[in-house]
């Protein structure tokens, strides 16, 4: 054996033996007692208080628009399913004002729900349909028949019995309603509005999780960021989703006009439809139950 195999060897032998290792290193066990736990709950509890209040005042200072437009698109949907909407502006918004739709009463959280859907297919492998039936991974949703879809992106029709592309439940339960003919009403007068819809996916999404495969078999873009936005499942039953974003300043007693395309159904699991203008700061959006 060579001296350096032998310093390596004694070198083994030296780490395998510390007393790390070994679990032999000094240890401290506390012996609580009343004081002491009184001492750490009281000054935990300050130190809870002190950073609620902060939130709160961060919370209360963000400036937020809702208004609720499913029933009112019901009563006055026209024949083109669209229905007009108003939001007024309570207080001055500073840009960035960011416009999130809500859903109620969708339980996105569901597993079967969560599962359905093709990882690699979104990543932009195209996979047949004997691969995808063995995979289970789009099931329930599999082909275009499965899925309620006859026509591509680029008006071609689609072959009833192949892949649907994107398949699986997430997809099909698309969130589809838009938001059109921005405008806003000011001192009787109309400004035009066009929201930005860039950059509301999450990076790492829109560069490796989602690619299109081939246009004329899929009945959606794949790389269309609401659809991105829409393929990240919520934790909970009522949330929100980011639409766009306003870059001009709204005043107090602005109205902004919306032009709402009415398509997704929430009758049949009685849910509610909200569109948010909102403001944001190093803390996110309005939310008072961290604090």
């Amino acid at each position: 054996m060579s001296n350096r195999e032998e310093a390596e060897n004694e070198e083994y032998e030296r780490l395998k033996n510390s007393k790390f290792k070994q679990q032999k290193l000094p240890g401290w066990r506390p012996v609580p007692t009343i004081m002491s736990t009184t001492i750490i709950f009281f000054c935990f509890g300050a130190v809870f208080i002190v950073l609620g209040i902060i939130i709160l005042i961060y919370s209360n200072q963000i400036e937020e628009v809702s208004y609720r437009y499913d029933e009112k698109c019901k009563s006055e949907k026209a024949s083109d399913d669209s229905c007009e909407i108003e939001l007024k502006i309570e207080n001055d918004m500073e840009p960035k004002i960011m416009i999130y739709y809500q859903l109620n009463g969708f339980y996105q959280n569901h597993r079967r729900y969560v599962k359905s859907k093709s990882d690699a297919q979104l990543s932009g492998k195209d996979i047949s349909l004997e691969e995808m039936k063995d995979s289970q991974d789009c099931d329930p949703a599999v082909t275009n028949e499965d899925m309620n879809k006859h026509t591509s992106i680029t008006g071609d029709s689609l072959e009833a019995k192949n892949v649907a592309i994107p398949c699986g439940l997430i997809a099909k339960s698309y969130f589809n309603d838009d938001f059109q003919n921005w405008k806003i009403i000011r001192d009787n007068s109309d400004i035009d509005l066009v929201p930005n819809c860039k950059d509301i996916a999450w990076k790492a999404d829109k560069e490796l999780k989602y690619k299109n495969i081939d246009i004329k078999r899929q009945w959606i873009d794949m790389q269309d960021e609401h659809f991105i936005v829409w393929m990240r499942p919520a934790g909970l039953p009522n949330f929100r989703k980011l639409w766009g974003r306003i870059e001009v300043e709204l005043k107090k007693g602005d109205i902004v006009k919306v032009t709402v395309i009415d398509k997704f159904d929430v009758e049949s699991f009685k849910g509610k439809k909200f569109l948010i203008l909102s403001t944001v700061n190093a803390f996110g959006g309005k939310n008072s139950f961290l604090g």
